[in-house]
């Protein structure tokens, strides 16, 4: 079982970056303590799961949560993380049921691995051609969870939610000096004069830089396209007012037009659905447990 950190770029909220770290330290010693258990819990699933997801009437709630990784891992069976894949799955499947006409993208996520993202985003775009989609940012929805959450065809935001975080941040640590003080010599064989531009070993020079530099711009590009496609704006008016990794609170969101308006999920299923729905919206409610994660109800 693999048990490492995804590899790649990430569009990730940085605060979120040690808190992941963390994370993968706290499932690793759990991992080698009961392995055998993690093991056995295991199961290969060929069917989409959407046992997560909600029904009401005419409306699905996929909700997109944690942080994001391309493949289900260690992060989405143990610590709450979404496969975009997956996530893309549910999408489609839903859209495919009969009486389903509308997709609520419930969003709660600081972002995570550029890996798989796009494709995930072409998948939901082919999607939002034949049924509404609305997305809501449900307290969070940074980097990663914008290039996903904004392809709909509204984006409400909640009062006090954190929208934005459109940026890329790529890290490359250099442990030369640190070795050489602790006498340390670390023999780097390559072919190729870029190979091992990120080897923590060899020290980092300007070269190194330019390279990464250029990796994160186009990776950024990328990015502003995404977002002005799924706005419907220039591309200028997203690098003007949205992209240089602000994060937004509620009404902010809207006025620099990252969102259309200030709302709830609650009131968003009443709109979609009718006021006299009286099927539960579970959403939260103490009295359901934490494994019902939407546990409230439309009021009539």
């Amino acid at each position: 079982m693999d048990v490492s950190m995804p590899p790649g770029e990430w569009l990730l909220l940085p605060a979120a970056i040690d808190e992941l770290l963390v994370m993968h330290q706290q499932f690793q010693q759990m991992f080698r303590e009961k392995e055998e258990a993690f093991l056995d819990e295991q199961s290969e699933q060929d069917d989409v799961d959407l046992s997560d997801c909600l029904i009401i009437e005419n409306v699905a709630i996929v909700p997109l949560h944690g942080v994001m990784v391309r493949h289900s891992n260690w992060m989405t069976r143990w610590f709450g993380a979404t496969s975009t894949e997956e996530y893309a799955g549910k999408i489609e499947s839903l859209a495919k049921r009969e009486g389903i006409d509308h997709i609520i993208q419930d969003v709660r996520s600081p972002g995570g691995v550029v890996d798989g993202l796009d494709e995930a985003w072409e998948r939901i775009r082919e999607v939002r051609k034949q049924v509404a989609i609305t997305s809501i940012c449900n307290e969070l929805m940074a980097s990663a969870a914008v290039y996903l959450g904004s392809c709909a065809d509204e984006i409400i935001v909640t009062r006090n939610s954190l929208s934005g975080s459109i940026g890329v941040i790529l890290e490359r640590m250099d442990w030369s000096k640190r070795e050489a003080e602790m006498g340390i010599k670390t023999n780097v064989i390559t072919s190729g004069k870029f190979k091992a531009a990120f080897h923590p070993s060899v020290p980092f020079n300007s070269e190194y830089e330019s390279i990464l530099q250029n990796r994160s711009d186009r990776i950024y590009q990328t990015f502003i396209q995404v977002v002005a496609e799924n706005r419907k704006t220039s591309a200028e008016d997203v690098i003007d007012n949205m992209a240089d990794a602000r994060i937004f609170t509620g009404q902010e969101a809207v006025d620099v037009g990252l969102a259309d308006r200030v709302g709830s999920l609650k009131q968003l299923v009443a709109e979609l659905t009718g006021p006299n729905n009286t099927q539960p919206f579970n959403y939260g409610d103490e009295n359901h447990g934490e494994d019902d994660y939407y546990a409230r109800f439309i009021e009539s």
